[in-house]
């Protein structure tokens, strides 16, 4: 008799087991068969870092014409976007021809201030083929490397592209996608 209810209970046991993992495998195809489109949007990375800057810029000849070949060059502007939603871009970079064979090589700094006074400060570097085409598309990284106000102990990076007629220097714009940390 032990035997026989020893025997019945494995059978129990195992019809509860293929149960649960039957009900367990259809529960999930059926949860992604009914996955749609708001699912997939949910799951999209979402950037903490967007902003788009318009500004005007002024090149002046870099004094290394050996080692860099290329401007200084400052710019003044608007941005907007988030973190920040509306505020002045001031820039300073270095254009270089020489440093990268066939790439213009660019570094260079900006901050974007707030109409509170909050400042956003960021490092970039960026490329570009050298060509004879007027229109110029830097890609490259940038870097928070703190502010002031909200930004004091902020941190982050991203991908940082730009739009540069050579011949307009008073419409250059350039785009920031990634991610800030707020560190203190």
């Amino acid at each position: 008799m032990a035997r026989a209810a020893r025997h019945r209970f494995a059978r129990i046991a195992g019809v509860v087991a293929a149960t649960v993992l039957i009900a367990g495998g259809t529960a999930g195809v059926t949860y992604a068969a009914g996955t749609g489109p708001s699912a997939v949007v949910a799951e999209t990375y979402l950037p903490t870092v967007d902003i788009t800057s318009n500004f005007a810029v002024v090149a002046t000849a870099h004094p290394d014409t050996v080692g860099c070949n290329g401007y200084n060059v400052t710019g003044t502007g608007t941005s907007t976007g988030k973190p920040v939603t509306t505020a002045t871009w001031a820039q300073k970079e270095v254009v270089c021809t020489a440093t990268i064979p066939g790439k213009y090589d660019i570094k260079g700094t900006a901050t974007m201030t707030e109409p509170d006074g909050d400042r956003l400060n960021i490092s970039y570097a960026l490329t570009a083929p050298l060509t004879s085409d007027t229109m110029v598309y830097p890609t490259g990284t940038f870097k928070i490397i703190g502010g002031s106000g909200n930004y004091e102990f902020a941190t982050g990076s991203g991908r940082m592209t730009a739009r540069v007629n050579l011949l307009d220097h008073d419409h250059v714009s350039s785009s920031l996608l990634g991610d800030i940390l707020y560190l203190g």
